[in-house]
């Protein structure tokens, strides 16, 4: 696994643009903050095309050294500048992207059929958009659904009621866990709050991320329920996810996807900021009922009565459970093994 921001580190110019544009984007998402976010896909896009080709041979020294066969991406916008450099060292490397979305924001954000890639499509509607993108039939395959880590599908036979009772949780009412990744977010304390001042009978896991603002004012906030608030931790909150009914968070694909595997459903916070991006998350969300779209967060409280009451949330979220991790790693050995 490597990091975008360092394959580009040879060429300093193109690497500050990103690295700086990079950062941005994780300082506006920690605070909620993200303003014009079509106008800086946009400006990101300009400045790849402005890359010369002198960039991309200073680029492709990232390669030298042990020349890949296969490069599989997972990063939009910048592919084809990826692709480049990588099969100036290599030639036969064969790339593939795998869009993380579930669906495109704008054409050249995921699909560049100029550059010869193949894209594993974890959704109908990117697949449409691929296909109107003028990508050809043979570079796009289907996968089932958004790869994650493989550890959301080992079976640990954890018991969630001795598990909640050992974190000082009520193991007799229904448990919730509010996440946003590992920038964490702010939303976090009014998400607290509001539960707070309703009448739930729940307990509460907060994963506060890179917060450490947030982490210590949750942990000092009183509130009538029982909660457990977390900080930022290396390992994937895996262990956390078993324990709960259900999870509130960013209709991000990752944090969709999570809950899918685990079999539970979601509480979405309607995107403000990242709209563009992520609005085609909430539309699958609504469209597969495997959860609810909070616009507001005085909807937040009925949100979780209902998703407590109901079992289809929970029974449309077993539906949607796929193994499409698997599926792309299969696909990869595939690809590579027809090029051999």
């Amino acid at each position: 696994m490597v990091n975008v921001i360092d394959v580009f580190a040879s060429n300093r110019q193109f690497h500050l643009i990103v690295r700086t544009g990079i950062a941005y984007f994780n300082w506006m998402l920690k605070r909620e903050k993200i303003c014009d976010l079509k106008g800086l896909i946009n400006l990101s896009l300009l400045l790849h095309d402005l890359l010369s080709f002198s960039g991309l041979r200073e680029i492709s020294l990232f390669w030298a050294e042990d020349p890949p066969d296969a490069v599989v991406s997972v990063t939009p916008m910048y592919n084809p500048a990826l692709y480049r450099s990588v099969r100036l060292v290599n030639p036969h490397a064969v790339c593939i992207t795998i869009p993380v979305d579930f669906e495109e924001v704008r054409s050249r954000y995921w699909f560049t059929p100029k550059m010869e890639q193949y894209y594993l499509i974890p959704t109908e509607r990117l697949e449409e958009q691929a296909r109107k993108a003028g990508v050809p039939h043979s570079f796009i395959h289907r996968i089932s659904g958004m790869p994650i880590d493989p550890q959301f599908y080992e079976f640990s036979g954890t018991d969630a009621a001795k598990g909640v009772s050992v974190l000082g949780l009520d193991p007799g009412l229904p448990t919730g866990m509010a996440s946003f990744g590992g920038q964490g977010s702010v939303l976090l304390i009014e998400i607290a709050e509001r539960l707070a001042r309703s009448d739930l009978k729940l307990n509460m896991i907060f994963l506060c991320g890179r917060q450490a603002t947030v982490y210590k004012e949750l942990s000092n906030l009183d509130t009538p329920y029982r909660k457990l608030v977390l900080s930022y931790s290396k390992e994937t909150p895996i262990y956390y996810h078993r324990l709960v009914d259900f999870v509130i968070g960013k209709p991000g694909s990752m944090t969709i996807t999570e809950a899918l595997v685990i079999r539970i459903p979601s509480i979405v916070i309607k995107s403000r900021g990242m709209r563009s991006v992520q609005r085609g998350n909430e539309e699958w969300v609504r469209k597969r009922g495997v959860g609810v779209i909070v616009d507001r967060m005085d909807e937040l409280a009925p949100a979780v009565k209902d998703i407590i009451a109901s079992h289809r949330y929970r029974q449309n979220a077993e539906r949607e459970f796929h193994r499409g991790v698997f599926e792309a790693a299969d696909l990869i050995c595939q690809l590579l093994e027809q090029k051999a």
